[in-house]
């Protein structure tokens, strides 16, 4: 028989499922989780392109039919050769909105068969149709894709409406070629999986003219667009291998074959998300209760085990599971509880006869953990409600009140900044209990901390415009992870250039020290830190009077101290006699191991 759910693993469970769902809604963690379903998108093989095939004006077509934009005349002679090969229809990339001479030919090749048209919008959002004759022979479709804040194309609306016309977009037109009853989701977001992008077949336009074989193109919708350098647009999709973006004409063909081929991604509905999370965290109780179980393992396993349920997802129900926040939500309850049973069982076995002096010892620690647990809830309940209240005030006002456009703007840029703060400050709190998960022993690699600190101090100086004064000495070499150390860098400088007036420069300086050891000290002009603060300035959350009116979260000082803390050694600061702060971290150095310069 199966053992009935405790109760506490049924409160565990619903905390999963009420964090979850919130962590989905708010949609804090959405960038960090389109990165690790991008990483799933690239690791699925990918599918062969059945429906779509592409002509390209290229490098070579430009050398022999000359310079682009090419006459009209041309464009009529591509596109008669295409419906000669045998294609299913054709669809024009390319926007035509002024009339131009050849334009009779061009209408007359759209003519013969199913033709779309490039549509795009300018800067009024006005159409920017085809010219009159053009548009007469051929259906239209946009062009604008929705390119998410790290320049991403995931999704493009299927119809865009302006000035009293709705147009849907090109490859919805272009898939419609082929299968005329698919239902087009008016309004709707498509988000294509784009899973054959790698296997469309192409011919240049000029071998096409140059009658080359075109067998590829039989009974095939045909896209053609411009791939030269200099000309045609550029995108980066979730597949987009290293190095320059895909062609737009690439990218709206690979979102034609995703909807001809049923590739398109749906996002999972947050409560369903907030269900998976309660059904692990439940699962992950017996778990806990296990004797012998360690609390970490529990706790990269509740992280770890939505990234399978995630990929199987995707790849076999096409659907987006926000993993992230399922697996924070999960890891939460279970941590606590795998921490708060592993006390509570050792200090039974001690009543069983142990010293007594343990017993206490592990109450005191069962105590201090349960403070501490609380404290950090008390602490981030307090950080996250100054934000939290000014979004919803924000949102009251943009609901409740007649703004005008101007103020209407500010309010919603209001909103953006306040919701920037809270995904900045859960990243943060992320990228700490992470640390805690990863084994030093097993990640640790030699590095070479003189070349990473010359390389930081360099690259921040720049990016800044400050001076930041570099003192390294050389063949200094740690064991440890170079990308979280170039990150302690990296705060304990920028913490230099806030504070420190615009003039003064930051002063950066490593060596070694006491034989075995390595010391990295920045020093700052600013304002410096009191000495009661000094024993507090690296906790989370913790800012020191001088930081009470600069910008920031009071995280970067806790990764630079913990940080340290897992790299074995410790952080510290001081009052120089000139004036400002000295941060300094002191680290071991590595034990006779050859510096990689690896950088993670």
């Amino acid at each position: 028989m199966l053992a009935r759910p405790s109760a506490v693993a049924l409160v565990g469970s619903g905390a999963a499922l009420v964090l979850a769902t919130a962590l989905a809604v708010s949609g804090w963690l959405a960038p960090a989780d389109l990165l690790v379903r991008d990483a799933a998108l690239r690791s699925l093989p990918g599918t062969e392109a059945r429906k779509v095939a592409l002509v390209l004006v290229d490098e070579g077509a430009i050398r022999a039919h000359g310079p682009w934009p090419w006459p009209r005349a041309l464009l009529a002679e591509v596109v008669s050769r295409v419906r000669a090969a045998g294609a299913l229809g054709v669809v024009v990339d390319v926007l035509l909105p002024e009339r131009r001479e050849g334009d009779a030919e061009l209408a007359q090749a759209l003519a013969d068969g199913p033709s779309v048209l490039a549509a795009g919008v300018d800067e009024e959002g006005r159409w920017l149709l085809p010219a009159p004759p053009l548009l007469e022979r051929a259906a239209a479709g946009h062009v604008s894709f929705d390119v998410d804040r790290d320049g991403v194309v995931r999704r493009f609306r299927a119809t865009r409406q302006a000035e009293g016309r709705s147009l849907p977009a090109l490859a919805v037109a272009a898939a419609r070629i082929a299968a005329p009853s698919w239902p087009v989701p008016v309004g709707g977001v498509l988000r294509p999986g784009f899973r054959a992008s790698r296997s469309i077949p192409s011919v240049g336009a000029g071998d096409l003219l140059d009658g080359a074989a075109t067998g590829i193109l039989r009974g095939r919708v045909v896209l053609v667009g411009a791939t030269a350098a200099g000309i045609g647009d550029r995108v980066v999709t979730p597949v987009t291998p290293r190095g320059a973006p895909e062609p737009g004409v690439w990218v709206e063909a690979a979102a034609a074959e995703s909807i001809l081929s049923g590739d398109l991604l749906r996002p999972v509905p947050p409560l369903a998300a907030g269900l998976v999370a309660a059904l692990l965290a439940l699962s992950a109780g017996p778990l806990a209760r296990r004797p012998g179980g360690r609390t970490i393992a529990l706790a990269a396993g509740a992280v770890l085990a939505p990234l399978p349920l995630g990929l199987l997802a995707l790849a076999t129900l096409r659907l987006e599971l926000p993993v992230l926040c399922v697996g924070l939500a999960v890891l939460v309850p279970a941590a606590a509880a795998g921490a708060s049973r592993s006390l509570a069982s050792r200090r039974e076995a001690l009543r069983a006869g142990r010293r007594v002096a343990e017993l206490e010892a592990l109450n005191a620690s069962l105590e201090e953990v349960r403070r501490e647990d609380a404290e950090a809830r008390r602490v981030v309940a307090h950080e996250l409600k100054t934000p939290l209240t000014s979004v919803r005030g924000l949102a009251q006002l943009l609901s409740d009140f007649d703004l005008s456009e101007e103020e209407r703007k500010r309010v919603a840029g209001m909103v953006v900044n306040e919701t920037r703060r809270l995904s900045e400050m859960v990243e943060g709190l992320l990228g700490l209990e992470r640390l805690k998960l990863r084994d030093f022993r097993k990640v640790a690699v030699p590095v070479s901390l003189s070349r990473l600190v010359e390389e930081r101090a360099a690259l921040l100086a720049a990016g800044s415009g400050r001076e930041v004064a570099a003192r390294v000495e050389a063949g200094l070499s740690v064991l440890g992870d170079a990308e979280l150390l170039g990150r302690v860098v990296d705060n304990l400088v920028g913490n230099a250039l806030k504070f420190s007036p615009p003039t003064a420069p930051i002063e950066v300086a490593l060596r070694r020290v006491g034989g075995d050891r390595v010391a990295l000290e920045v020093t700052d002009h600013g304002p410096g830190v009191a000495p009661e603060e000094r024993g507090r300035i690296f906790g989370r959350f913790a800012r020191g009077a001088a930081a009470e009116r600069a910008p920031g979260l009071g995280l970067g000082l806790a990764l630079v101290a913990e940080g340290a803390a897992w790299h074995g050694g410790r952080a510290e600061v001081e009052s120089p006699p000139t004036g400002g702060s000295r941060f300094r971290v002191i680290l071991p150095l590595a034990p006779g191991a050859p510096a990689t310069g690896r950088r993670g």
